[in-house]
């Protein structure tokens, strides 16, 4: 059996699944509001299952960018380094982050072409990918486009393009380009053009999550 760790936000935390103190969306109100009851109901669960796999970690904060200088931002040395238990090291690493990003506005990428700032979006991932795989070096790193949303109850609300100037896309080539760059495939789920269900144009519903849960498969089916 393969075990996968998860890094991640608000979209992959489910109560009782993090590590302990982390930030947590789907608690029991939530769960309720948005239709789940299961752990079997979230995405990352869903993918797994499939894959006949197991979960190792799932390392995902409620409300964090990839870009920040310290925890919990998913660059961060902690966030990083969290990714396994004291008996299994996962086979994979799914990581999917940067919506956070995209709505606050986060700057892609530091002009300087030397030195990363972890308060950019592209530096920030780059930071975050060396130091998975300097401490992972087995697992296999598989890196998540951000997938547009569709509002379950307001038929003609319409995702936002960009935000602060920056389309969502820029974020998403940036993804793209990090991950070449270091040697990790990438679940396309913007190519794919995979939109999930929400109450509130970011957190999937339960019919959001299976929506994500079949992107990320049919990626990964590909992948692996």
């Amino acid at each position: 059996m393969d075990y996968y760790s998860i890094m991640g936000d608000s979209i992959s935390t489910f109560v009782g699944t993090q590590p302990e103190g982390y930030g947590v969306y789907y608690d029991y109100d939530n769960l309720k509001k948005n239709a789940m009851r299961y752990l079997t109901d979230v995405w990352w669960a869903r993918v797994i299952s499939h894959f006949h796999g197991s979960i190792c970690v799932n390392n995902s904060y409620s409300g964090t960018c990839v870009a920040g200088k310290q925890f919990p931002s998913g660059n961060s040395i902690k966030r990083t380094s969290l990714l396994h238990t004291a008996e299994i090291a996962p086979e994979y690493i799914l990581i999917y982050m940067g919506l956070k990003d995209f709505g606050r506005g986060v700057p892609l990428r530091s002009k300087h072409i030397f030195l990363k700032n972890p308060i950019y979006f592209e530096d920030a991932y780059q930071i975050m990918l060396t130091r998975i795989q300097d401490n992972y070096p087995s697992s296999v790193i598989i890196c998540g486009t951000i997938a547009r949303t569709y509002h379950a109850k307001i038929h003609n609300w319409q995702f936002p393009e960009e935000f602060a100037g920056i389309p969502l896309e820029d974020y998403n080539n940036s993804i793209r380009f990090v991950a070449e760059k270091h040697k990790c495939p990438v679940a396309d789920l913007s190519a794919k053009n995979i939109y999930y269900e929400t109450l509130d144009g970011t957190h999937p519903t339960l019919i959001g999550h299976d929506e994500i849960a079949q992107g990320w498969i049919a990626c990964l089916k590909d992948i692996l």
